[in-house]
């Protein structure tokens, strides 16, 4: 609409003038964020780097647990390092980028590529959405994480957010979201995430995973949550 006000303008001043003066480019509005995920989402896929503690843990159809760190640098550095047990067996979900190629899964099922286009961006959205236990998973079993070609927000959908004032988590003032998680627009869990009422980052997760043979409860805690902090680069090598 704004767009085709200009055009008129322009139409109109050109009809009385004779000539019309060469247009002036206007800079679009930044977009605001529709809610705290939407702006915790954006800051995790634009930050120079963020990096947390996360335990996770699984019951009900699968039962699992895993603890360790997710770091993220820029130019695509990431790294996931975490250890645990998957199915009633010892397994790692591990992963390392350096920018350009990526590595990653357990040992004798392992990946090895380019890095992916849209490495940050999928592994913001998915984390903010859906949780870490998924591409943990994934990683555990020799696979990348999801999405990481730019296509999170298309299969990944958040519906119905609400939020209220939640209950103090290590105290810590929190805010409790809630919302419905959609995958490929068929309904996959029911998602409550609290985040810290004061930086807006996320302290704890509970989800119940919707599969046919009976749902599955996860649950994820967050420590030491930092974004914009030092990294040290060592951190995305990786060795010959």
């Amino acid at each position: 609409m704004r767009r085709l006000v200009s055009l008129l303008l322009c139409v109109v001043s050109a009809s009385a003038c004779g000539s019309a003066p060469p247009p002036v480019a206007v800079p679009a509005p930044p977009v605001e964020p529709a809610t705290a995920l939407d702006a915790l989402e954006q800051r995790l896929a634009t930050a120079q780097s963020f990096r947390f503690h996360a335990r996770l843990a699984t019951s009900g159809r699968i039962e699992s647990r895993f603890e360790g760190t997710v770091v993220a640098g820029a130019d695509r550095r990431l790294r996931f390092a975490l250890q645990g047990a998957f199915g009633g067996k010892d397994v790692d979900a591990l992963f390392q980028c350096d920018g350009t190629h990526m590595r990653g899964g357990p040992r004798g099922h392992s990946f090895d590529m380019d890095a992916a286009p849209a490495l940050r961006e999928g592994i913001a959205v998915s984390f903010v959405r859906r949780g870490l236990t998924h591409d943990v998973a994934r990683l555990a079993s020799g696979e990348t994480p999801d999405y990481l070609d730019g296509s999170a927000r298309k299969h990944l959908e958040v519906v119905g957010p609400a939020h209220v004032a939640g209950e103090p988590v290590r105290g810590a003032a929190t805010e409790q979201w809630t919302w419905l998680l959609y995958v490929d627009h068929k309904k996959a869990a029911d998602e409550t995430l609290w985040l810290d009422a004061r930086s807006g980052l996320p302290l704890k997760r509970r989800v119940v995973v919707h599969f046919p043979e009976g749902d599955m409860d996860v649950g994820e805690e967050y420590d030491d949550f930092v974004v914009d902090g030092p990294v040290d680069e060592n951190t995305f090598r990786i060795e010959p």
